[in-house]
């Protein structure tokens, strides 16, 4: 991969990719959550937890998990060697894991969509003129700005992130930028050009999500927990189209890591004997210790971050209150969750190589504090976003409480204001926390010498494929990431499953 790739050729790129990952994902994301929230497929509660067991698994770990199935011990003899050669397999592949990776946050931002899409004349709509038509005609154009937030937020991460690209040697903008500030040779049209298409996505989420924020809370129905009726044949038809894709976005990666754990080679005549066996799965699993010191790294580094952002978080929901100021934080935010990582890591070394005193310059090759900022571009927007949800629900619920005025009620009020975002506090951390351990190229250039993070391993290991030990670190991870968010749906779940029965009218008196 070269740092002096062309300007055109990159822009090109860029805005291929992530058009494709942008229209799949929003378009296979649209057709699972009508199949699986509306129509209410075969076995649709285990379809949500498999989609949303994906939520939080790094990028790089799902590129493993592709590249365990593309290569020569996998289902597909397509190897990242393969596919660089051949620059149209390497476009068609990070298409392909961009899209299972960004595919399961579409979901749940169309799937809230569709929740606001059910209004009243839906439903007139849906016992006059019949479900397709009544999707078609009224909850598709309700959903449009959701669909345009789901579109812009697979743009946004795919042209922000290089992992991927950089691994089938794809000349993206942001693949020839992480090489420029690698090798010292910037270059002002591409950071430019990028910059200015950073601006325009970040701004645009901003726009959509405080639009979405300032929406009042829709009322919740007994219809909207209730399935569309379909034709038995319709019904069966979609079931199968929807697990089709759910076994090959979420069943097909586990698979890959699976299989990749037990094979091994062995030498008979001089010739090579490929087998798989569970001697060697265990062993695999067994070597996960020998990335002790890269998880220890990483601990240290996510956890000050989450806290960092936790703090700054805080400080941001304090500035909301006042009204003027809140669009220019949600503004900020959109813009630094969109900024490409490696003009996220020139921005850092820029800002502490030439604004710290030379008394503190130890600051950036002997501590954390480079990766530290570098990850709060991705981690604040996020810890934000979930503290001003929490916060906005405190807000509703003791809405009287909080107009009340006098020096015992303040303390009252703190009390309870206290003990209310307490656990939303924990949960901002631990999101903060999964969102640091999953990102790489925010902070991949400005790590302290001897640093090395599991995610940073990982990225080195992929360049030379994925072997049986990578496989299986890869398969922890993957379970690591995918523990947490099963635990979130599923209280979820029950709280909603609580609140519909606490709606459900109590029957008629058959007497009366």
């Amino acid at each position: 991969m070269q740092w002096d790739n062309p300007l055109l050729d990159s822009l090109l790129h860029t805005v291929g990719i992530a058009g494709c990952v942008a229209a799949l994902s929003t378009c296979i994301a649209l057709l699972l959550v009508f199949t699986i929230s509306w129509f209410r497929i075969a076995a649709w509660p285990i379809a949500i937890l498999l989609l949303s067991s994906f939520l939080a698994i790094p990028l790089y770990v799902q590129a493993t998990a592709w590249s365990a199935g593309f290569g020569d011990y996998g289902w597909l003899r397509l190897s990242q060697v393969t596919a660089a050669r051949n620059p149209w397999l390497g476009i068609a592949s990070v298409i392909w894991i961009h899209t299972c990776g960004i595919l399961p946050s579409c979901f749940w931002i169309l799937a809230i969509g569709s929740h606001r899409a059910r209004t009243s004349t839906f439903e007139l709509s849906l016992l006059e003129q019949g479900p397709l038509s009544a999707i078609t005609r009224h909850a598709l154009p309700n959903m449009r700005p959701w669909i345009a937030l789901s579109f812009l937020w697979a743009c946004c991460s795919v042209q922000a992130d290089m992992v991927v690209t950089n691994l089938f040697q794809v000349p993206t903008l942001c693949e020839s930028i992480y090489q420029q500030v690698q090798f010292g040779r910037l270059r002002s049209a591409p950071i430019a050009v990028s910059v200015a298409i950073s601006l325009f996505c970040g701004l645009a989420i901003a726009i959509l999500a405080y639009r979405f924020a300032l929406l009042p809370k829709p009322q919740r129905s007994i219809e909207q927990g209730r399935g569309l009726q379909l034709s038995k044949s319709s019904y069966r038809t979609w079931s199968m189209i929807s697990w089709l894709i759910i076994s090959l976005v979420s069943i097909l990666p586990w698979c890959n890591l699976l299989s990749r754990l037990g094979w091994s080679t062995t030498l008979d005549d001089n010739k090579p004997i490929r087998a798989w066996t569970m001697e060697e799965t265990l062993n695999s699993l067994w070597h996960i210790r020998d990335f002790n010191e890269e998880f220890q790294w990483s601990l240290q580094l996510c956890s000050w971050t989450a806290v960092l952002s936790l703090l700054l978080a805080i400080v941001l929901i304090g500035i909301s209150k006042r009204p003027s100021l809140l669009p220019c934080i949600f503004g900020t935010l959109g813009c630094m969750i969109a900024l490409p990582g490696p003009l996220i890591n020139l921005a850092v070394s820029k800002l502490m190589l030439g604004g710290l005193p030379e008394s503190l310059s130890w600051l950036y090759d002997q501590t954390l504090l480079p990766p530290i900022l570098a990850l709060q571009f991705r981690t604040l927007p996020i810890a934000f976003g979930s503290l001003w949800l929490a916060w906005a629900q405190y807000q509703r619920k003791y809405k009287e409480l909080l107009a009340i005025e006098s020096l015992l009620t303040y303390r009252w009020k703190l009390w309870i204001a206290t003990r209310w975002m307490l656990w939303p506090s924990l949960a901002t951390w631990t999101i903060a926390f999964t969102v640091a351990f999953g990102e790489l190229s925010s902070y991949l250039l400005v790590q302290p010498p001897g640093v090395t993070t599991i995610a940073m391993r990982m990225f080195d290991l992929l360049h030379y494929g994925t072997k049986n030990r990578e496989a299986a670190l890869a398969l922890f991870l993957a379970i690591l990431g995918s523990l947490p968010c099963l635990i979130l749906i599923s209280l979820l779940w029950n709280n909603q499953k609580t609140g519909l029965e606490s709606c459900t009218p109590p029957p008629r008196d058959r007497a009366n």
